[in-house]
């Protein structure tokens, strides 16, 4: 498990990672390797890119529900 509050340290520390996010229609989507090009500390979403594809997505922070295979909690 990890709290919310630690992902913006791992996603600088880690040279790629994993994430599982609830969309705007309440799909779970699983990207297995990506990075984050932004992170917006004042507002609530931050960009992640994924490698695979090159798609950059922008995420609402309190949609993430797994990190690296890690459960994440408010």
């Amino acid at each position: 498990m990890i709290h919310i509050s630690q992902i913006h340290k791992e996603v600088r520390s880690l040279p790629e990672f994993s994430i599982k996010f609830v969309d705007r229609e309440g799909d779970v989507i699983t990207c297995s390797r990506c990075i984050c090009t932004s992170w917006h500390s004042a507002g609530n979403t931050m960009n992640i890119k994924l490698l695979e594809s090159g798609e950059i997505r922008k995420i609402r922070r309190v949609s993430i529900i797994e990190f690296d295979g890690q459960r994440v909690v408010l």
